[in-house]
């Protein structure tokens, strides 16, 4: 049961991660360029297009990615209770690559805000530069950058998950299976045939039967 939400919810994470990306890249071929961009007087006229609604979707879904994976991961680890040795190895692990995949995802976020800002409808200062006005617009490549991070976030996001939701198989669990119970038997033996005997022993209270001597 446990491994099938593990699955649910990293296929959750990939799907929004991976959904954040696509925008993006369709983002950087709708995004202004300068020559979608008009100058009247000293300032510089944007007009709407596609990149800034996609801009804003794609950091929604990359949220929604990295929240998922932080609440399946227990808070990056810190509400699951420990366990063993290896146990807590794994665990330093998956906190570790959650915390690099936060990273990752705030630096995408970065990016695709810088888009958003600058592919929003409106009007910005011209720049003199020689004399000349010019429009600042989104350089190519912003909303790319910003996708394949989304991508390299969801992927740790989704190892995150997978380390920190994996069950313990510590050597002392191991161990425990092999302990005497508390009677002080000993598990049997693999191998080993346990029963009762089905025909009673010699000495029990019944004679044993032997046929009377022929002459």
């Amino acid at each position: 049961m446990e491994a099938g939400v593990t699955v649910l919810l990293t296929v959750m994470v990939g799907l929004f991660g991976l959904t954040s990306a696509v925008l993006g890249f369709i983002a950087e071929a709708q995004s202004l360029t300068p020559s979608d961009i008009h100058v009247s007087g000293s300032e510089c006229v944007y007009p709407a297009n596609p990149a800034h609604a996609l801009g804003v979707c794609a950091i929604l879904l990359l949220a929604v990615a990295q929240i998922t994976a932080s609440a399946a991961g227990g808070c990056c680890g810190c509400c699951r209770p420990g366990g063993g040795a290896s146990k807590s190895t794994r665990r330093v692990v998956g906190v570790i690559v959650a915390m690099l995949s936060w990273i990752m995802a705030m630096i995408a976020v970065l990016y695709y805000w810088k888009g958003v800002e600058w592919n929003a409808p409106g009007t910005h200062p011209a720049a003199i530069a020689g004399g000349n006005e010019e429009c600042v617009y989104f350089k190519d490549g912003g909303f790319t950058r910003a996708a394949i991070l989304s991508i390299v976030a969801t992927s740790l996001a989704i190892k995150s998950c997978f380390l920190l939701r994996a069950p313990a198989s510590t050597p002392e669990a191991l161990e425990g299976a092999d302990e005497p119970k508390a009677d002080g038997q000993h598990p049997p033996e693999a191998g080993v045939a346990v029963g009762l005997p089905q025909w009673p022993a010699p000495g029990n209270g019944h004679a044993p039967y032997s046929h009377p001597a022929q002459g």
